[in-house]
């Protein structure tokens, strides 16, 4: 059984070599991946398909937090109906997604883009200040007992990556600015 699954997959991996012409079959496959990565797929202009994209993300984050808070003001507490105990799960989901669709469909494109930038900028803050804070943590807090010749080596070696890494981020900021 294992054996006839084996000849299928290789067989079907060996397809691209029996072509006549190997390399235009790969930049073809190479292409139409890019082509998903950049969404010139779907047939808009750079601007409209992150315009799209956004307005998608931002209707199922929106759907996420209306479901989430119907459902959770419909659950009794406290023997006490809750205030939207009148609807079911089935309701709350088609309440949620309405809401959710018009919001997304009415919300300008420059707001969805300075929401869409305003989220790159913390998530980009975040994943530079991690390191950042992370190294000044270890050269400052270890180790716990007496330092040694080793120890301070080390402080000395994270001191020169965190001073390589803050220069590296003045200069790639400069540039931008």
């Amino acid at each position: 059984m294992h054996k006839k699954w084996l000849v299928v997959i290789v067989s079907l991996l060996l397809i691209p070599f029996v072509l006549a012409d190997l390399s235009s079959t790969m930049s073809s496959v190479w292409n139409q991946i890019l082509s998903i990565g950049n969404l010139s797929s779907l047939g808009l202009s750079a601007g409209s398909a992150v315009v799209a994209i956004t307005r998608i993300l931002i209707w199922i984050l929106m759907f996420t937090i209306f479901f989430a808070l119907i459902v959770s003001f419909a659950q009794a507490r406290d023997n006490r109906a809750g205030a939207l105990s009148f609807l079911n799960r089935n309701q709350a989901l088609v309440v949620a997604a309405v809401i959710a669709t018009i919001s997304a469909i009415f919300i300008p494109p420059e707001v969805l883009l300075a929401t869409g930038a305003g989220w790159a900028t913390l998530i980009a803050l975040i994943l530079l200040g991690l390191p950042i804070f992370g190294l000044w943590w270890a050269a400052w807090n270890y180790p716990e007992g007496e330092e040694t010749r080793g120890t301070i080596l080390l402080k000395l070696i994270l001191s020169f990556v965190l001073f390589w890494i803050l220069s590296a981020m003045k200069y790639y900021v400069g540039r931008m600015a």
